[in-house]
Protein backbone atom coordinates (compact mmCIF):
# COMPACT_ATOMS: atom_id res chain seq x y z
CA UNK A 1 0.00 0.00 0.00
CA UNK A 2 3.25 2.33 0.59
CA UNK A 3 4.17 1.39 -2.52
CA UNK A 4 0.95 2.85 -4.44
CA UNK A 5 1.26 5.80 -2.80
CA UNK A 6 4.58 6.43 -3.53
CA UNK A 7 3.87 5.80 -6.76
CA UNK A 8 0.81 7.98 -6.76
CA UNK A 9 2.48 10.71 -5.70
CA UNK A 10 5.24 10.41 -7.80
CA UNK A 11 2.18 10.30 -10.38
CA UNK A 12 1.03 13.69 -9.01
CA UNK A 13 4.51 15.49 -9.36
CA UNK A 14 4.99 14.31 -12.75
CA UNK A 15 1.72 15.64 -13.43
CA UNK A 16 2.35 19.06 -11.76
CA UNK A 17 5.68 19.43 -13.63
CA UNK A 18 3.92 19.02 -16.69
CA UNK A 19 1.81 21.42 -15.73
CA UNK A 20 4.17 23.64 -15.03
CA UNK A 21 5.93 23.47 -18.30
CA UNK A 22 2.82 23.39 -20.02
CA UNK A 23 1.90 27.08 -18.53
CA UNK A 24 5.70 28.06 -19.30
CA UNK A 25 5.06 26.93 -23.19
CA UNK A 26 1.36 28.52 -23.35
CA UNK A 27 3.44 31.98 -21.62
CA UNK A 28 5.95 31.81 -24.65
CA UNK A 29 3.03 31.49 -26.88
CA UNK A 30 1.35 34.24 -25.32
CA UNK A 31 4.38 36.15 -26.22
CA UNK A 32 4.99 35.12 -29.67
CA UNK A 33 0.98 35.79 -30.67
CA UNK A 34 2.02 39.78 -29.31
CA UNK A 35 4.93 39.71 -31.12
CA UNK A 36 3.20 38.58 -33.96
CA UNK A 37 0.30 40.96 -33.61
CA UNK A 38 2.83 43.95 -33.15
CA UNK A 39 4.39 42.98 -36.55
CA UNK A 40 0.89 43.06 -38.10
CA UNK A 41 0.13 46.25 -36.75
CA UNK A 42 2.97 47.45 -37.91
CA UNK A 43 1.85 46.52 -41.49
CA UNK A 44 -1.17 47.40 -41.17
CA UNK A 45 0.27 51.19 -40.43
CA UNK A 46 2.22 50.69 -43.49
CA UNK A 47 -1.05 49.59 -45.54
CA UNK A 48 -2.43 52.98 -44.37
CA UNK A 49 0.59 54.74 -45.44
CA UNK A 50 0.07 53.66 -48.84
CA UNK A 51 -3.29 54.18 -49.49
CA UNK A 52 -2.81 57.78 -48.28
CA UNK A 53 -0.19 57.72 -50.65
CA UNK A 54 -1.70 56.29 -53.67
CA UNK A 55 -4.73 59.08 -52.84
CA UNK A 56 -2.38 61.33 -53.58
CA UNK A 57 -0.86 60.65 -56.22
CA UNK A 58 -5.22 59.84 -57.58
CA UNK A 59 -5.64 63.16 -56.56
CA UNK A 60 -1.65 64.49 -58.83
CA UNK A 61 -3.44 62.31 -61.54
CA UNK A 62 -6.65 64.00 -61.61
CA UNK A 63 -4.80 67.55 -61.87
CA UNK A 64 -3.20 66.30 -64.33
CA UNK A 65 -6.28 65.16 -66.20
CA UNK A 66 -7.72 68.65 -65.42
CA UNK A 67 -4.61 69.95 -66.89
CA UNK A 68 -4.81 68.22 -69.94
CA UNK A 69 -8.23 68.88 -70.53
CA UNK A 70 -8.01 72.48 -70.21
CA UNK A 71 -4.83 72.22 -72.66
CA UNK A 72 -7.34 70.13 -75.23
CA UNK A 73 -9.97 72.91 -75.08
CA UNK A 74 -7.25 75.99 -75.26
CA UNK A 75 -5.30 74.03 -78.60
CA UNK A 76 -9.05 73.24 -79.85
CA UNK A 77 -9.63 76.96 -79.63
CA UNK A 78 -6.63 77.68 -81.06
CA UNK A 79 -6.97 75.45 -84.21
CA UNK A 80 -10.66 76.84 -84.76
CA UNK A 81 -8.97 80.27 -84.91
CA UNK A 82 -6.23 79.01 -87.29
CA UNK A 83 -8.76 77.35 -89.12
CA UNK A 84 -10.72 80.74 -89.62
CA UNK A 85 -8.02 82.70 -90.16
CA UNK A 86 -6.46 80.68 -93.10
CA UNK A 87 -10.31 80.33 -94.58
CA UNK A 88 -10.18 84.29 -94.64
CA UNK A 89 -6.91 84.36 -96.34
CA UNK A 90 -7.77 81.44 -98.94
CA UNK A 91 -10.55 83.56 -100.05
CA UNK A 92 -9.40 86.62 -100.01
CA UNK A 93 -6.23 85.55 -101.67
CA UNK A 94 -8.91 83.83 -104.37
CA UNK A 95 -10.67 87.14 -104.80
CA UNK A 96 -7.36 89.66 -105.25
CA UNK A 97 -5.81 86.97 -107.63
CA UNK A 98 -9.05 86.94 -109.84
CA UNK A 99 -9.58 90.82 -110.15
CA UNK A 100 -5.46 90.89 -110.68
CA UNK A 101 -5.14 92.95 -114.11
CA UNK A 102 -2.39 91.27 -114.39
CA UNK A 103 -2.91 87.38 -113.99
CA UNK A 104 -3.02 87.04 -117.78
CA UNK A 105 0.73 88.22 -117.65
CA UNK A 106 1.29 85.84 -114.95
CA UNK A 107 -0.58 82.78 -116.43
CA UNK A 108 1.31 83.23 -119.37
CA UNK A 109 4.73 83.32 -117.99
CA UNK A 110 3.93 80.44 -115.78
CA UNK A 111 3.45 78.32 -118.84
CA UNK A 112 6.16 79.61 -120.74
CA UNK A 113 8.20 78.67 -117.82
CA UNK A 114 7.44 74.89 -118.57
CA UNK A 115 8.02 74.82 -122.04
CA UNK A 116 10.98 73.43 -123.18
Amino acid sequence: MVRVEEELKHQRELIKTILEQMEKRFEQVDKRFEQIDKRFEQVDKRFEQMDKRFEQVDKRFEQMDKRFEQMDKRFEARFEALTRRIDRFMIWSFATHRRCPRRRVHQAAALSDRRP
